[in-house]
This record gives C-alpha cells, sequence and structure tokens, in this order.
C-alpha cells in the first residue's frame, strides 16, 4: 500500500519544487533588460514569468527568466520593444486585453515600469497589444472651461424674400409650314381629301392663337399657258381659304397669293414631279 502511493508523493514534492523556482528571486544582470524591484529582483507577472524592459534583446536575456526558451522565439517581441514611449500619464489606468500580452496587477491594470510604459510579458505579438500602451491612442485630458455667460438675446429680423419671378407659359408651338404636294388633280381647284388632314392643324392653330394670321400660295405645273396657270394658282389659294373659313378661321386672318408655274418643286417633265408641283403652301406672317 505504501508503494503504490509513492508516485503520488513523487509527483507532488515535483509539482512544489517547480513553484518554488518560479518563485525565487533572480538578481538582474545588470543589462536593465527586465524590470526590477527595490531590491534588484526581477519582477514576475502574474503568471510567475520574468518581466521584460523595454531595453531586451536576446543578448541581454538571463537564461533562468526565458525558461529554456531560444532567443530568436521572442525575436518579434524584443524587437517590437523599441516602439515609442505610451502617451498616456504613468498614473492612468490601462486595462488588459485578456491577451496576455502585458503583466497586470490584482486588480487587471497593465503594469507600468518606471518610465510610466506598459510592461510587456513573452506572450507579446504586435497582434496582442493594446494601442493606448503603445502610444497609438491619444489619451483625451479633458480640462476645465471657465463659464462664459451666454450673451443677451438679440432680436432676428426676418429676411426679406422677394417674390418669385412669374413663369409665363411656353408659347404653344407653331406648327410646321405645310407644303400641299400633290393635293389638285391637273386643271383642279378642288382640295383633296388628304389636304384636310393638313390644314385642320393650321385652324386650330389659329383659334389657340387669334392674334396670328397666314399667307396661302396656290401653285400649278407647267402644263398650259402661263396666264392660264397663274389664274388657276389663284383658285386653288382661295379653295384652301374657303376650307379654313368653313372651320371657323376669319378671312381678314387670310392672304392668298397665286404663283402659277414660277415656283416648281420637282420635275415638270415628269409625271409625279407635276403632280408635285400642283399644291397651295400655307405659312405663318405673323
Amino acid at each position: 500500500m505504501n508503494t503504490k502511493l509513492l508516485p503520488i508523493a513523487a509527483a507532488l514534492l515535483s509539482a512544489v519544487s517547480l513553484t518554488a523556482q518560479a518563485n525565487n528571486d533572480i538578481q538582474d544582470n545588470g543589462n536593465a533588460a527586465y524590470v526590477t524591484d527595490s531590491y534588484g529582483n526581477i519582477v514576475r507577472d502574474s503568471w510567475g514569468e520574468c518581466t521584460r524592459s523595454i531595453n531586451w534583446t536576446a543578448e541581454t536575456a538571463i537564461a533562468s527568466c526565458e525558461n529554456g526558451q531560444p532567443a530568436s522565439s521572442t525575436t518579434t517581441s524584443s524587437a517590437s520593444s523599441t516602439a515609442a514611449a505610451p502617451v498616456a500619464p504613468v498614473n492612468d489606468v490601462i486595462k488588459d486585453n485578456g491577451q496576455r500580452g502585458y503583466a497586470i496587477d490584482s486588480n487587471g491594470n497593465v503594469v507600468r515600469d518606471s518610465w510610466g510604459r506598459c510592461v510587456r510579458t513573452i506572450e507579446w505579438t504586435p497582434e496582442t497589444e493594446i494601442a493606448r500602451c503603445e502610444g497609438k491612442e491619444e489619451v483625451v485630458i479633458v480640462e476645465e472651461v471657465a463659464v462664459v455667460p451666454e450673451p443677451e438675446p438679440v432680436a432676428v429680423v426676418a429676411p426679406v424674400i422677394a417674390p418669385a419671378p412669374v413663369v409665363k407659359p411656353a408659347p404653344k408651338t407653331i406648327p410646321t409650314i405645310a407644303a400641299f404636294r400633290g393635293f389638285f388633280d391637273t386643271n383642279s381647284a378642288i382640295l383633296k381629301s388628304s389636304a384636310k388632314h393638313d390644314l385642320d392643324l393650321y385652324a386650330d392653330f389659329m383659334k389657340a392663337n387669334p392674334e396670328t394670321r397666314i399667307r396661302i400660295t396656290g401653285h400649278t405645273d407647267s402644263t398650259g399657258e402661263a396666264s392660264y396657270n397663274q389664274q388657276l394658282s389663284e383658285k386653288r389659294a382661295n379653295a384652301a381659304k374657303a376650307y379654313l373659313v368653313k372651320k371657323g378661321i376669319a378671312e381678314d386672318r387670310m392672304e392668298t397669293h397665286g404663283a402659277g408655274e414660277t415656283s416648281p418643286i420637282s420635275d415638270n417633265r415628269t409625271r409625279d414631279g407635276r403632280a408635285h408641283n400642283r399644291r397651295v403652301e400655307v405659312e405663318l406672317i405673323k
């Protein structure tokens, strides 16, 4: 029975021995590579590990503090330990972020060295850093500001707002001048039905714009005598005028003219050309 308890007892003794070793005082080697107390002993963090100062390098490391860790495993920590001193004052409390990158006291606050800088542990990396410890976050210090009495209220005079400009309605679109082509048969002054649609547009426009006036000019092809064609062109102009009068347009708002065969728009030597020349043209003159 006693033989079976020996391994357990040996294990307990080994654990006690390791604990005692972790709590043993270690003297600084004079290189200021670790944070020391007033007795010159190296300060341990809450995990019993030696607390490095910003002067720590792989060359100034103490083997008993590093627990046999190779210097290369802590290169990142030592290289970054040369970061600028924190902006925060020494008595400014900085809470631990739970990443075990800094030594903390019993209240969970980050331990500062004698220069007021946060004390890093061997587990410190740039990923576990606290911005305020590394001087990357400004501390806002609220200063007492003298209370300035509010000025007496000043009467506000409402600005004079000019009336909005009167927007005149856009003038009604004037219809495109209708050039009636092919609306008369040879030797005829009778309007074809296809001409009436365009004349209706002029009638509607003139009703909506009573100040407007139009000029109606009749034309012929070159078939026949010029004197006869002149008379025929005048009859064609009057035929268009008579249609507009039936639509309610006053006669004194329309002028009629006959141009005969003098203003062809197509070749009179062809059948189609002559059909195009037998026409009435209407234009606005006001």
